[in-house]
């Protein structure tokens, strides 16, 4: 096929204009929807048999597919802002997330970019990358050399952005997209005077829909919580750090005389301890970082489910509607199907993996605070005696940010176990309603398919 020049002109992706298409283990198109045939301006039989690069706008660097393939080889799905060239030659831009599937292809969901913001940004980073990867071109690099630089080219302009991965550039954009698509489109798709198989299976898709909204709410308090403890946590750390006792500041008050000894003694005892309660916060701060991951990792399968949910009541309505490429992508509610089930039963993993964390968490907290009620009363009694002495000035000066501190951490503690009781009054999600109405979408799939 003849390689497509860019004209320069740009055709638009709708909102409710969400496509997809399935490819083998090497990326060759098998499956799409009549969307992508209509957006990318070739004919069903072009796409099919064709490789997905197909429609690779030439100023996309390689580095952002060289990320693409290192996540999807990791088993991970891939989400990316994507420039696309269409056989016309004009460019038309998507959101796009790839999920890898059990057989060992991958599905493609795309999608207009809803968040302008995040879609500038990706295109300002594209932009360099490409240069940067055009001038090691020049230089006699191979196209593959250039895409690995690119690749770390790209790591380097989100890191001085102040993204320090890409998964963290994508845990952030496929929630903040799905959000801000869910908020501009017309809605849920919905065929009151179908019948049959489709209207059944759309029927199922509304309410597997519904039951993600429960599990997306759940998951955004969820996400506050974690976020919460981990502040929370960092601040402890902060307040206790601030209170640690030279021994010089002992020295100071044995060189004064025994008058001093009621000052001493709890501050020998506090240094004593400081070791013990360090562990345990870090212990804590351990525990809460992976509390937050996992949130974070649960919230992006919640959303990627949900934009699948949504591809599937779009393609079954299409379906619904006799598209005229409906004969030939029929086969493909099946591979949808297939592709959600996967990712709730991930999404599942993911609950019982936050459940356990935040049970973990719970008990941290309480052992943590059992740790420290003996310092903490301490520096209390010491922060009393303080205050009724008459101090050398060396130590005198350091009275005040140390009392501030105790009183700080004090708040810090008291914070922690009024998050560690909501930790323990969470209860996990239940997927029942969700799977049930997934496997009847599966079963009718299978009768429509076969």
């Amino acid at each position: 096929m003849q390689a497509v020049i860019p004209t320069g002109a740009r055709h638009e992706v709708d909102v409710d204009d969400i496509f997809f298409s399935t490819t083998d283990a090497r990326g060759v198109i098998e499956q799409s929807n009549g969307v992508f045939v209509r957006m990318s301006h070739y004919a069903h039989d072009q796409l099919v048999g064709a490789p997905h690069n197909l429609i690779r706008h030439p100023e996309m660097p390689g580095g952002a597919f060289k990320v693409m393939w290192d996540t999807l080889q990791a088993g991970k799905p891939f989400t990316a802002y994507v420039r696309n060239l269409a056989a016309n030659g004009s460019e038309y831009c998507v959101y796009a997330t790839i999920t890898p599937l059990a057989d060992g292809g991958y599905l493609s969901v795309r999608m207009r970019p809803n968040r302008e913001d995040l879609f500038e940004t990706a295109l300002a980073i594209y932009q360099q990358t490409r240069a940067y990867e055009d001038g090691l071109l020049t230089d006699g690099y191979n196209r593959r050399q250039a895409a690995e630089a690119g690749a770390s080219k790209l790591a380097q302009l989100l890191a001085s952005g102040g993204i320090p991965t890409y998964d963290d550039l994508q845990n952030f954009a496929l929630p903040a997209e799905v959000a801000a698509h869910e908020a501009r489109s017309s809605g849920f798709p919905y065929r009151p005077a179908a019948r049959g198989e489709l209207r059944a299976i759309l029927d199922d898709v509304h309410g597997a829909y519904q039951e993600l909204d429960a599990w997306m709410a759940q998951q955004e308090k969820l996400t506050k919580l974690a976020d919460s403890l981990k502040q929370v946590g960092q601040r402890l750390a902060g307040e206790l750090d601030g209170t640690n006792v030279t021994a010089e500041t002992i020295g100071v008050l044995s060189a004064a005389g025994t008058r001093y000894a009621s000052l001493i003694q709890p501050l020998e005892l506090w240094m004593q301890m400081q070791g013990i309660v360090s562990s345990s916060v870090k212990r804590l701060r351990a525990t809460l970082t992976r509390l937050e991951s996992n949130s974070i990792d649960t919230r992006f399968r919640v959303a990627l489910a949900r934009l699948h949910t949504t591809m599937m009541a779009n393609f079954t309505a299409e379906l619904i509607d006799g598209d005229e490429y409906s004969d030939y992508s029929l086969p493909a509610i099946s591979t949808l199907t297939s592709a959600l089930r996967q990712g709730i039963a991930q999404m599942d993993e993911q609950t019982a993996m936050h459940a356990r964390l935040t049970a973990d968490t719970a008990a941290s907290i309480a052992q943590t605070m059992s740790i420290m009620s003996i310092p903490r009363e301490l520096l209390m009694l010491w922060q009393q005696t303080a205050g009724q002495s008459v101090l050398p000035r060396e130590v005198a000066a350091v009275v005040p940010a140390i009392t501030e501190r105790i009183d700080r951490a004090g708040d810090a503690v008291s914070e922690l176990d009024r998050l560690a009781k909501q930790c323990r009054d969470i209860r996990r999600h239940d997927s029942t309603r969700l799977l049930s109405a997934v496997r009847r979408i599966g079963e009718r799939a299978n009768l429509l398919a076969g």
